[in-house]
């Protein structure tokens, strides 16, 4: 390992060539914030709390996981790093209010202890499709209340790379993103028993014991296994989503029984596939049509009256967004950009795009898929 030489707040400092700025910077002693961040598991850089400036690039960069390099000008409280860094916990805030606003564990919630540090207001943001989940209590070992997440995703790294056991996933995406059991289930493992290991790394209060059980005492036995599957993933989901892509074709539809399938060819988790399932536009877990009408909703077709289209389909088929006709012929749905911004408002039918689409147009395009 060879040694990098880097200035963090104006002082010359030495790091190994690997180390990341983050560690450079706690080991000589500047606080540099985190959320999403621990040591113990492979840094994500997903709560944007911890960015730097580095002198020479046009954006902030997550400083828990960019490695050092030789000559590095790093600004860790410079003027557009600290608005930077309330504004993310701004949001954060935003969406993380409600019963945590009374909620007696709230000073050992490191989102708002952060807050507290930064000297934070209430936030200038309304959040227009909360978060709020009902609280589980299925699992007789640990208590999920999702509404308090912040999809920092440390227990799911925690639970995979130190636990070894693959419970949490990430599924859905937008405004429905969230972390998942199994296919979206109760988290009401047996393999929790003895663990607690995502309850100690949970930032907010959103994993607790349950009631009459107190915090697993660690390191236990969970946290010896060690080890990191982290690396073993991108090939392997390179793998499943063009085996699920496959099945996407030949049935219009992921069903349950190919999940449970392709989590024993693969070796994976069934929250692993169906997280993976629920992301991607292109893949369902509900039977679709042959033939499925995407209209985009992004702001060149919106600004082009695009929502138009919406009541031409309605009319010329029968039916919404997320419908299906009668016949099993046509699905229709909601998308982000199709690549044909320069075309809008534009449509997609199938793997076919159309640009410059009005409403008189509909009938005709949709009469060829007849």
């Amino acid at each position: 390992m060879g040694k990098v030489h880097v200035v963090i707040d104006g002082r010359e400092v030495t790091g190994e060539k690997g180390e990341t700025i983050l560690k450079v910077a706690r080991r000589e002693g500047v606080d540099i914030p985190t959320l999403c961040h621990r040591e113990e598991i492979t840094p994500s850089g997903v709560c944007r709390i911890c960015v730097v400036e580095v002198e020479g690039l046009s954006r902030l960069v997550a400083s828990c996981h960019t490695p050092i390099s030789d000559g590095m000008i790093i600004h860790t409280a410079s003027p557009k790093v600290l608005l930077s860094r309330r504004v993310t916990l701004e949001l954060l805030m935003a969406g993380h209010s409600g019963s945590c606003v009374e909620d007696p564990l709230a000073d050992s919630c490191e989102l708002h202890q952060l807050a507290s540090k930064m000297e934070m207001g209430p936030p200038r943001f309304s959040v227009k499709h909360p978060r709020i989940y009902p609280m589980e209590v299925n699992n007789p070992y640990v208590v999920r209340d999702l509404s308090k997440c912040i999809l920092c995703r440390r227990c799911v790294g925690a639970c995979d790379e130190v636990a070894q056991q693959s419970v949490f996933s990430i599924g859905y995406r937008g405004v429905h993103h969230k972390i998942i059991v199994g296919a979206d289930g109760p988290l009401d493992c047996e393999v929790c028993r003895d663990c607690g290991v995502c309850i100690d790394f949970c930032p907010t209060n959103a994993l607790k014991p349950a009631a009459g059980r107190g915090h697993p005492d660690v390191p236990n036995a969970a946290w010896n296994k060690g080890g990191s599957r982290s690396m073993e993933r991108p090939s392997m989901r390179k793998g499943l989503l063009e085996e699920l892509k496959k099945e996407q074709i030949e049935c219009r539809f992921v069903s349950e029984a190919a999940m449970a399938r392709l989590k024993e060819h693969f070796h994976t988790t069934l929250g692993e596939v169906y997280g993976l399932t629920t992301f991607y536009s292109f893949l369902s877990t509900k039977p679709t049509g042959r033939n499925i009408i995407r209209v985009c909703k992004s702001l060149p077709c919106f600004l082009k009256n695009g929502i138009l289209l919406l009541k031409a389909i309605k009319k010329a088929i029968g039916i919404g967004p997320g419908e299906t006709t009668v016949d099993g012929r046509f699905s229709l749905e909601l998308t982000n950009c199709i690549g044909a911004c320069d075309r809008a408002p534009a449509i997609m039918v199938n793997h076919d795009v159309y640009g410059d689409v009005t409403e008189e147009k509909i009938p005709g395009i949709l009469e060829d898929y007849k």
